[in-house]
């Protein structure tokens, strides 16, 4: 990304970073607490989140992917009894809205049987019977994230693999949410960063 993704200019033109316009979203969504998990330049990320209600929980095994860090923020949660679910959610979705992640969270909470999990999904997504991020991951499936490994024998280059393999085991007990496409863009790239500048609604839209 030729920068620090987290400290990038918010795609809308507001002046906030991504990694603070995704943790003002998610506190107006209502979540508490709200850990952020700090690895790469967490010196200069920090100061970003100064006067917002969020925990940062810093991981030291950072280089070791993404992962890690998710492993970081559900093993912060865990230590409280009184938490049951978890929304797991990426600073790279700029237009994701609070209103979505209230109708994941309000999904999963309905009574009267609770879902292992449940998932995002663009109309695209669905064709390809995929989903999204952010999930929100009941309390029993904790300790298996916490169990994964975060790479395989057979990746000779390392590669991270992440929690959908918890997901994808539990498929049959997954709730699916329609999503737009705009809500669940996420930014992988520079080139993708640009087309989010230039798209209809953000800033020289």
């Amino acid at each position: 990304m030729r920068r620090l993704k987290a400290l990038l200019p918010h795609p809308d033109g507001s002046g906030r970073t991504l990694v603070r316009a995704a943790a003002e979203t998610l506190l107006a969504a209502g979540l508490s607490p709200l850990i952020v998990v700090l690895g790469h330049a967490r010196r200069e990320i920090a100061p970003e989140l100064q006067g917002l209600a969020v925990r940062p929980v810093p991981n030291p095994a950072y280089q070791r992917g993404m992962l890690s860090s998710l492993q970081a923020g559900i093993r912060a949660l865990a230590a409280e009894r009184q938490i049951f679910w978890a929304v797991v959610a990426p600073l790279d979705q700029p237009f994701l809205s609070a209103g979505l992640i209230e109708r994941l969270v309000a999904t999963a909470t309905e009574p009267p049987r609770p879902p292992a999990a449940v998932v995002p999904a663009s109309p695209a997504m669905q064709r390809r019977e995929t989903w999204g991020l952010p999930v929100v991951l009941r309390r029993r499936l904790f300790p298996e994230v916490l169990e994964l490994s975060g790479t395989s024998p057979a990746d000779g280059a390392g590669r991270d693999r992440g929690a959908g393999r918890v997901l994808a085991r539990h498929r049959p007990e997954l709730v699916v949410v329609p999503a737009s496409e705009r809500e669940l863009l996420d930014l992988d790239d520079w080139a993708s960063y640009e087309r989010a500048r230039h798209s209809p609604g953000a800033a020289g839209g």
